[in-house]
C-alpha cells in the first residue's frame, strides 16, 4: 500500500441476543467507515432496541460520536434504547470529553447490556 493510503477498516458483525439486536463493531470509526456503521444499523436494526459492542472498537471520531448519538435518539423516540457495550479507553474518554457518557447508556460487557430489562 502506498503511504497515505492506508484505513483502517471498519467490521461489523450483527447477532440477536435476548430480543437486543448486537452489533460488534471492530477497527477504527472515523469520517471513511462512518458509512459503513451507519448502513449496518439501517439493515440491522428493525426494532427499537440494540447494544454497540464496542470491545474491538480502538478509535472513534466526532463523525462516529454523531452517528452514535443519532441512533441514540431515533431508538428513544421509537421507545426503546441504543446501548453501548465494552467501549475502550480512548472511546469512553471521547464520551466524556463531549459530556455525554451520563447520556448514553453506558454498560461493561454485552452480557450485562441485555440482561438488564428494558424499562416499560
Amino acid at each position: 500500500m502506498a503511504e497515505g493510503t492506508a484505513t483502517m477498516e471498519l467490521n461489523v458483525d450483527s447477532e440477536v441476543q435476548r430480543g437486543w439486536r448486537v452489533l460488534a463493531v471492530a477497527g477504527e470509526l472515523d469520517i471513511d467507515t462512518v458509512p459503513v456503521l451507519s448502513a449496518r444499523l439501517d439493515s440491522d436494526v428493525s426494532g427499537a432496541h440494540a447494544v454497540l459492542d464496542l470491545a474491538h472498537l480502538q478509535f472513534m471520531d466526532s463523525t462516529g460520536l454523531a452517528l452514535v448519538l443519532d441512533w441514540h435518539r431515533r431508538l428513544a423516540e421509537a421507545g426503546g434504547q441504543l446501548r453501548i457495550a465494552s467501549a475502550q479507553a480512548p472511546v469512553r474518554r471521547l464520551f466524556e470529553l463531549a459530556d455525554v457518557a451520563e447520556v448514553l447508556s453506558l454498560h461493561s460487557s454485552v452480557d450485562e447490556a441485555v440482561q438488564e430489562s428494558v424499562a416499560p
